[in-house]
């Protein structure tokens, strides 16, 4: 795949496990049990209901890439994980579930968005929003739910 997978930074999920703070906002972060499979945002596998906890907390979906910020709630595992490789292709454990693809341009702007099925071919969708040159990257939310998951980046023009 020409393009890479950015989950959040490690600096960033371990910063809110040790603090329980959301970066840049200082919000109080959250830590339960989970009742509901959700992603966690550094690992990007799925965080097991009524197994694993969760922090929930406020991330900005355009930190490194934008200015203009756009937070809103994110899960991470309350637990230690290794960050998801940037060149492994889209997260098996997320094409489950639905997913929406938000296609911008340097400076946020928005170009087109698709909504892409729980076990659909990711791959098709994401080649069909990078083919137009304008795009810079994508941001993948949660269908059902609307929050952020991960972003896309080109690799290269």
């Amino acid at each position: 795949m020409p393009n890479k997978i950015v989950a959040i930074s490690s600096e960033v999920a371990d910063t809110v496990r040790e603090t329980m703070r959301a970066p840049v906002y200082g919000f109080p972060a959250h830590k339960e049990l989970a009742t509901d499979p959700a992603p966690c945002r550094h690992c990007l596998r799925l965080i097991a209901p009524q197994v694993d906890d969760a922090i929930l907390f406020i991330y900005d979906r355009f930190t490194g890439v934008e200015e203009l910020p756009q937070p809103g709630p994110i899960y991470v595992h309350a637990k230690k994980c290794s960050r998801y490789d940037e060149h492994a292709g889209f997260p098996a454990e997320l094409r489950g579930s639905a997913r929406t693809l938000e296609a911008y341009a340097k400076g946020r702007r928005f170009i087109a968005q698709e909504y892409v099925a729980a076990d659909a071919a990711f791959e098709e969708a994401i080649e069909r929003l990078f083919s137009n040159r304008e795009v810079d990257y994508l941001q993948v939310n949660s269908t059902t739910a609307g929050c952020f998951t991960f972003r896309i980046e080109r690799t290269g023009h």
